[in-house]
């Protein structure tokens, strides 16, 4: 029977059938020497009426968890036909006590108090009716009392375990909260991580793209000029040392600010803006691009963050301008609006080139540090044989 599957055979699953057990066995034992001293005979014997009684008291007890309401009204009608003769039997009236409590206790309170009344009703009306003594006879009064204890100590078991079964339903939603907290953390963290590496990487490559560029650039033209134009070449190749340098410092700066273990002041330098663009232009002039800077509408200083991708957005736009111009000429338009810095880059496609052939993350950077700030930008060739990059970065209203 222990292998028998479905059978719960734990402690916690016998425990009420053990209780049940020992209850109807104490309460049948009680019914049974209260009869034979009741007899009064030193010689009394107990008939077959008492065992019947007993054993459908027990019957009771053991039924009552299962079916609690229809068990006391059975265990009633019991109880109220062994008071009708005057020496019936009490253990049928201890039975439907006990199963009163088991009602209360799992029942809600207006069920358990209406079947407490019900019960103390039937009980004390039989027994006034039926002894010989006055209606408020002692032990008439005494089956009200026992109902109402048995109804108010179910009542107080039933609201003492939702008060627990409560608390621990509390405890493991507190629980649950911080386990989703501390996910929700984690999650926070790993974001962060990312955005932080794609920060890094576009860093990179902006900063590194437009001085790789004009290695590359300067390179071949020493290349193409070393044995005709000497003097052609050594230009080239000083470009290309100036280049190689300003990687490695820049490399070198945002390394260092990657390593720095806590965030105390930088030595390094700060972050290009919008009064850089000079400088940045001049660089791409001694190159050889030409460039046709326009401003429209009144410079103003604009937020850090704007004016770092506005400068980054410029510097890629006018590094492919470079790289994969066709008359190494473009058109920088800068026009400030009420709410809004607009930037316009235009070059000749190099038709022997095809867009496709283009690698690298610059027009993802773009699009990502447009995204960033709030605004738009729209990258691609023109119908009249020109490339295009046309950006919208939302600013605020300067004050009068």
């Amino acid at each position: 029977m222990s292998k028998v599957p479905g059978v719960d055979r734990s402690w916690p699953a016998l425990r009420p059938v053990v209780a049940d057990l020992a209850i109807a066995a104490s309460v049948c034992a009680g019914g049974l020497t209260h009869e034979v001293v009741d007899a009064g005979d030193v010689g009394a014997s107990l008939d077959a009426v008492d065992f019947v009684t007993c054993a459908g008291a027990a019957a009771l007890i053991l039924l009552r968890r299962r079916a609690p309401l229809t068990v006391l009204v059975v265990a009633v009608i019991a109880a109220v036909w062994s008071l009708i003769p005057d020496d019936g039997p009490g253990v049928l009236r201890v039975a439907a006590i006990i199963v009163l409590y088991t009602v209360a206790s799992t029942s809600g309170r207006r069920t358990a108090w209406t079947a407490g009344a019900v019960t103390a009703a039937a009980l004390y009306v039989t027994a006034a009716i039926t002894s010989p003594g006055p209606w408020y006879d002692g032990e008439n009064l005494e089956l009200i009392a026992w109902a109402g204890v048995a109804t108010a100590a179910g009542d107080a078991v039933r609201s003492r375990r939702a008060y627990t079964l409560a608390r621990q339903e509390r405890a493991t939603a507190l629980r649950d909260r911080a386990e989703r907290a501390e996910h929700a953390l984690e999650e926070e963290a790993r974001r962060r991580v990312i955005e932080e590496r794609m920060r890094i990487a576009r860093e990179l490559h902006d900063v590194m793209a437009h001085h790789i560029a004009v290695i590359n650039v300067q390179a071949g033209v020493a290349a193409h000029l070393l044995r005709d134009n000497p003097t052609g070449a050594q230009e080239a190749l000083t470009h290309v040392r100036r280049g190689a340098a300003s990687v490695l410092d820049e490399l070198s700066s945002i390394l260092s600010v990657i390593r720095r273990p806590d965030e105390a002041a930088s030595t390094t330098d700060p972050l290009p803006t919008l009064d850089d663009l000079r400088r940045l232009i001049a660089d791409f002039a001694k190159v050889g691009l030409e460039i046709e800077w326009h401003t429209a509408g009144a410079p103003r200083p604009v937020a850090p963050t704007i004016g770092l991708a506005a400068y980054r957005i410029i510097q890629e736009s006018l590094t492919n301008a470079h790289r994969y111009g066709r008359h190494q000429r473009a058109t920088l338009r800068l026009t400030y609006e009420r709410d809004a810095l607009r930037i316009e880059i235009l070059n000749d496609i190099d038709t022997d080139r095809p867009t496709g052939t283009r690698r690298g993350h610059g027009t993802v950077g773009m699009r990502e540090r447009a995204a960033a700030v709030g605004g738009t930008i729209e990258i691609g060739p023109t119908a009249d044989g020109q490339f295009r990059v046309h950006a919208t970065l939302r600013t605020e209203q300067a004050e009068p």
